[in-house]
């Protein structure tokens, strides 16, 4: 059996890989909305390699590049950083931490990531879903929570969809784990302790 911690991690991990399967049908309603808001929020558009007519974003952020794809989203540092990079597959419905300072090409994926520790895994994943909360908080300001809400209920009508938590508290969910807090709750029990917590307070 795994030391509670450990298994702890674990599951905060397989959450985030829900949450990252939510949040790439999230950006590409983003795309198709107002124009593009992944450009508008900074983000260049560039020919994805190897996969004629589909295109992928790159920004650069905290000395390396974001880069989002149809097929996998990560970060992949260009200076000397504490974070390892962090890339996340959809298709696999996992993520690696890495030490390339260049985006991969969709579907070469590296075999000898997922050796790297998991506390390499879970660091990759906090400094990933940091930019993730500065761009999810973005969106709100500049299109609303109805915009993520619409997005949520799209996702929930898919035949194939895994709905993970609703968009505003799929954020509190993201910014605690980016933040490492310790009393944050797997996904599944967050919904009942926000409103245990918002009960108490009132």
């Amino acid at each position: 059996m795994q030391p509670p911690n450990i298994a702890n991690q674990r599951g905060l991990l397989n959450d985030v890989h829900r949450g990252l399967g939510q949040q790439m049908f999230f950006w590409g309603r983003d795309v198709m909305t107002s124009g593009n808001l992944l450009i508008d929020h900074g983000f260049e558009r560039q020919p994805s390699p190897g996969h004629q007519g589909t295109s992928c974003y790159r920004k650069a952020w905290r000395g390396g590049l974001i880069e989002l794809h149809g097929h996998c989203a990560g970060w992949y540092p260009q200076e000397a950083s504490e974070a390892p990079g962090f890339m996340f597959v959809r298709t696999r419905r996992c993520s690696y931490a890495h030490e390339q300072n260049q985006p991969v090409d969709p579907g070469c994926y590296e075999t000898h990531q997922s050796k790297l520790s998991l506390q390499t895994q879970m660091d990759a994943a906090r400094h990933f879903t940091a930019w993730l909360t500065e761009y999810e908080e973005w969106i709100i300001q500049q299109a609303g929570l109805t915009h993520r809400n619409e997005c949520f209920a799209m996702f929930r009508k898919l035949a194939d969809s895994k709905p993970w938590l609703p968009p505003q508290q799929a954020l509190n969910w993201w910014q605690r784990f980016a933040a490492n807090d310790a009393r944050l709750v797997r996904a599944r029990n967050f919904a009942s302790c926000s409103q245990a917590v918002h009960a108490a307070l009132r």
